[in-house]
């Protein structure tokens, strides 16, 4: 046999007995726990659906806020405070008709097109600049 083998053997049977170890000082841990009074050996804890509560619905009416009603007192007109010139009228006025005021900026719905002609277009003049090629070479276009 190789040292390889040999090594590898004795790697596997020292993980085999500290296995066997841990499970000894747990199964002591269990024997000492139910000793002490730990009960059975059964699960310490019992998981139990959580409870689901459905309260019975409650319709109540909707809150009304009756204000405290106010009463104010009513206007008393008087004659005596009246304009003496002022005699109620016998004849019915005309109804006053409201003034209204015309804009003079006209509506752009109410100009027609050959009253305001369109302005001629703005030409910009567009520079144009040429290469340098002097100082920077020649431009060769290659079509391959």
């Amino acid at each position: 046999m190789s040292v390889a083998a040999n090594v590898s053997l004795i790697v596997a049977t020292l993980d085999l007995q500290l296995v066997r170890l841990i499970r000894g000082a747990i199964r002591n841990a269990d024997a000492a726990s139910r000793a002490a009074g730990g009960g059975s050996a059964g699960p310490a804890a019992i998981f139990e659906p959580r409870r689901v509560i459905h309260p019975e619905p409650r319709y109540e009416p909707r809150q009304v806020i009756h204000p405290t009603p106010r009463f104010e007192p009513r206007p008393v007109l008087r004659s005596d405070k009246l304009d003496p010139d002022c005699s109620p009228c016998t004849v019915p006025c005309a109804p006053d008709r409201p003034h209204i005021a015309k804009s003079p900026i006209q509506p752009p719905w109410a100009v027609l097109p050959w009253q305001n002609p369109a302005p001629p277009a703005k030409v910009v003049k567009v520079v144009q600049i040429r290469p340098d090629n002097v100082r920077r070479g020649a431009i060769i276009d290659c079509f391959i």
